[in-house]
């Protein structure tokens, strides 16, 4: 792929007769060759909305048919400016990068809060924090948390994202933000979570989902299994639609991670996967799935049905 690339963006309207031949040369020595220019548009093509129009004169160029520079230079723009930049705004929005505590793909943390509590953070997840005299606050901003909470009856402790609130006092839980919705699971005791007007407790062993709509029916939770699988690193995965283990399993992975959610919707997921290993936990999948994992250079995977 990384090849194609450097030959696309090379024959502009000054490549030589000697170019051109050593390029129909490359691309008859091995059919993925062919396959490597041509799959270029489609994986350029979820990041950003290119011109259709140019990305064909592009690949036209493949037949010896020169159309001038500015095909070209718009496949070298995508290649050498979108594709990072889609990367980059995907892995480290401005809000992460300035937020009080956070983690980088793959890497899990433990630290103790000014008030006496500990947090453990996940891969790629951020939070910032405002503590004062009267409250306790932590705006978890994205990722996966495991909060054992300092008992404190003077400031209550409140977790807040942007589908609602969990207040606490002194208890233990996890809470997860994706896109959509964020997931509180009680590992001890109880809280208040509030979100579109209304509010509901929720005690140990149960999880729930709550989101701009409100707060979706408690469900039962494993508490001793979830605190096992967080410390091995692993994901439980329990009924949950595919394109959600798939956005869980891209905070801890390498590269962009593309899928269409909708396509997915059908396919539920009940496992359990490597959540420090995403490559890995992709295979497991592709065996058990009726998907189709692609990788387009080392930076990109695309997860489509078959």
């Amino acid at each position: 792929m990384r090849k194609a690339a450097e030959w696309l963006v090379r024959l502009d309207d000054s490549a030589s007769a000697g170019d051109q031949q050593a390029f129909e040369a490359w691309l008859a020595s091995d059919p993925q060759h062919l396959e490597a220019v041509r799959q270029l548009q489609g994986s350029l093509a979820p990041l950003r909305e290119l011109p259709r129009a140019p990305a064909r004169a592009a690949l036209k160029r493949i037949a010896p048919q020169p159309r001038g520079k500015r095909a070209l230079k718009a496949l070298a723009i995508s290649l050498g400016l979108l594709l990072p930049a889609g990367l980059v705004l995907q892995h480290y929005p401005p809000a992460y990068l300035m937020a009080d505590i956070r983690t980088g793909s793959g890497q899990w943390a433990t630290q103790q809060l000014p008030d006496g509590s500990r947090i453990s953070l996940d891969g790629r997840s951020a939070v910032d924090l405002q503590f004062d005299a009267q409250s306790r606050t932590l705006r978890l901003l994205s990722g996966e948390i495991l909060l054992d909470v300092a008992k404190d009856a003077s400031r209550p402790f409140r977790v807040v994202t942007e589908h609602g609130s969990i207040r606490a006092l002194g208890t233990r839980f996890m809470v997860e933000r994706s896109e959509h919705s964020t997931r509180l699971a009680m590992l001890e005791s109880s809280t208040e979570v509030k979100s579109a007007g209304s509010s509901r407790t929720v005690s140990a062993g149960q999880q729930v989902r709550f989101d701009a709509t409100g707060i979706q029916p408690l469900q039962a939770v494993d508490a001793a299994g979830l605190e096992q699988a967080w410390a091995s690193h692993q994901m439980m995965v329990k009924e949950q639609p595919l394109g959600e283990v798939l956005e869980r399993l891209a905070r801890n992975h390498g590269g962009y991670l593309l899928f269409d959610a909708k396509a997915l919707a059908h396919l539920n997921v009940t496992a359990v996967l490597p959540a420090d290993d995403s490559e890995r936990a992709l295979r497991l999948l592709a065996r058990s799935f009726p998907i189709r994992v692609q990788h387009y250079t080392p930076w990109v995977t695309r997860v489509t049905p078959e």
